[in-house]
This record gives C-alpha cells, sequence and structure tokens, in this order.
C-alpha cells in the first residue's frame, strides 16, 4: 500500500501581502476578503485552506525572502531535503522539542466534547517538562452542549435568533440579509460554554498553587488564542507560544505583541504526521 504524505507551506500574512500586492494593485481590504474567504470557503469543493493546513503530516515556514540562489532559498531547500528524507526513510531523526510538545497538545484535544473544534494546549516548562495541559470543555459538573441541547450552544443561539427574525420580519430578502448580517459582525464567542484549551491549562496550574514558573514557559497550541486567552497569557506572564493553525485574530495577535509575548508558528513534522514518521525510526 502506497503511503502519502502532505506538507503545508505558511507564509505570514503581511509577508504574503507584500508579496502580491501588485496584483491587487495596493488594495488591501480585497486581499483580505480573498485570504478569509479561501481559508474556509463554505463549499464542498472550495478553497479550504483551514481544512487542508490542519490535515498536513509536514509544515514548512515561508516567511522569508526567498529569490533563486540567495542564502535564505538554499536554507529552505536543506529543510524541504531533510523531510523528503525522513518519508524516504534516507535518514534517521529523532522528533525535535516543538514536534513533540505540538503532538501532546493534539493528543490532549482529542479529550474535548467540544462540536465545533477540538483544541489542546500544553504548558512546558524551561527543562522541557510539560506541567500543565488543557483542552475546551465544558466546565465540571456541566453537561455538554450535546447533552445539554443536543447541538452547539452557539448554534443554538442563532437558531433562535432566526427563528425570531421570522417572526418579526415578513419579507424573506430583508430577512435573509439581516441574519447574515449578524452573523458576520456576531460570532458570540462570549456565549461559548466551554472553558478554552489555553484557560484550562492555565487555570490547572494555578489549581495546584505552581504558578512561578508561568513566566519562564512556553505554552503550545494547536490553534492561535483568541483575544480572551490572549489576555489570560498576557495577565499570567507567559512570554513565548508556539501555535499550529495560523490564523489569529488581530485584536488577540496585539494584545500578545504589547505584552512582549514571542509568538512562533508551528514548523516541522506534525501531529498527524508525527506516528507514522516517528515511530519506525529505530
Amino acid at each position: 500500500m502506497q503511503n502519502f504524505f502532505l506538507f503545508g507551506v505558511f507564509a505570514d500574512p503581511d509577508l504574503r501581502w507584500k508579496r502580491v500586492k501588485d496584483k491587487y494593485n495596493n488594495d488591501r481590504r480585497t486581499f483580505d476578503e480573498d485570504d478569509k474567504r479561501d481559508s474556509n470557503e463554505g463549499i464542498e469543493h472550495g478553497q479550504r485552506v483551514t481544512d487542508s493546513f490542519r490535515m498536513a503530516d509536514i509544515i514548512l515556514l515561508n516567511n522569508e525572502n526567498i529569490v533563486p540562489g540567495n542564502k535564505n532559498e538554499e536554507l529552505f531547500l536543506a529543510k524541504l531535503q531533510h523531510n523528503v528524507h525522513l518519508i524516504e526513510g534516507k535518514e534517521i531523526f529523532s522528533p525535535t522539542y516543538v514536534e513533540t510538545n505540538m503532538a501532546i497538545a493534539y493528543a490532549s484535544s482529542m479529550r474535548s466534547s467540544c462540536l465545533k473544534r477540538k483544541v489542546g494546549a500544553v504548558i512546558v516548562d524551561l527543562a522541557g517538562d510539560v506541567f500543565s495541559s488543557g483542552y475546551n470543555e465544558v466546565p465540571a459538573a456541566n453537561n455538554t452542549c450535546k447533552c445539554e441541547y443536543g447541538m452547539c450552544y452557539r448554534d443554538k443561539l442563532k437558531k433562535d435568533y432566526k427563528e425570531s427574525l421570522n417572526s418579526i420580519i415578513k419579507k424573506e430578502k430583508e430577512r435573509d440579509l439581516s441574519y447574515a448580517l449578524f452573523k458576520k459582525n456576531f460570532k458570540i464567542l462570549d456565549y461559548c460554554r466551554a472553558l478554552h484549551a489555553e484557560e484550562n491549562a492555565i487555570l490547572n496550574v494555578a489549581r495546584v498553587g505552581a504558578s512561578a514558573a508561568l513566566p519562564t514557559s512556553i505554552l503550545f497550541t494547536t490553534t492561535y488564542p483568541c483575544n480572551l486567552c490572549a489576555n489570560k497569557i498576557a495577565q499570567v506572564g507567559i512570554k513565548h507560544i508556539v501555535y499550529f493553525e495560523p490564523y489569529p485574530m488581530d485584536e488577540a495577535k496585539k494584545i500578545l505583541a504589547d505584552k512582549g509575548v514571542e509568538q512562533e508558528p508551528f514548523e516541522g513534522v506534525t501531529y498527524s504526521g508525527y506516528f507514522r514518521l516517528m515511530e519506525v525510526l529505530f
């Protein structure tokens, strides 16, 4: 049976914009709209970059200025060759510190009952040891959304809102436009019943009374923190995060940047390829 491995290549949105702005006639707004659409286009066979990225077995960063023959091209090609050799079994590579901790964060995410997205996070000390973990989940002793409502609670709120519109606005076109505007501008994340993975990882540290290590720790998370989690990361003094899914909220980026938190996109063998590629090393 033939094994297939998927590569994902990531560049920061601001850098991607600089690379293509001439094609957009310097219209950043149109670029951002296209980028947002392509990240999660709501049709079955449309551009769904976010879903594709999550499926990748290996992630490569493309954040440097690469031109034929320069040093950055040489380094990028060396990274690519390194991973091709790993896939082909030509060389043996142990998993890196980053690859292993992201795989642990992913394993933690599998405990989540969230109907939207399972997210995991781990906090690692200076010695490289995981001393806390978390995943997105409703508080202890609460029923999950599926048990309580048979659906995501936020979806229930949107469903109730749409039904209210149906009773107030009689014209279908106006009703649909009103609901589309609501969905575009109000994500109602504040109504989510779950604690987020990063929140749980931080709270678990505080719960056992061992928060002193937080300012020197690294937080690994399977998705970029939302602005609510960014507030908490900044407040407890964590200075470094490594994130897998690279679609941050601008508000969250600013919160972390203002606090001097280093924001590192993941690079290497993902949790999808970790055991497929690493368990046959020795």
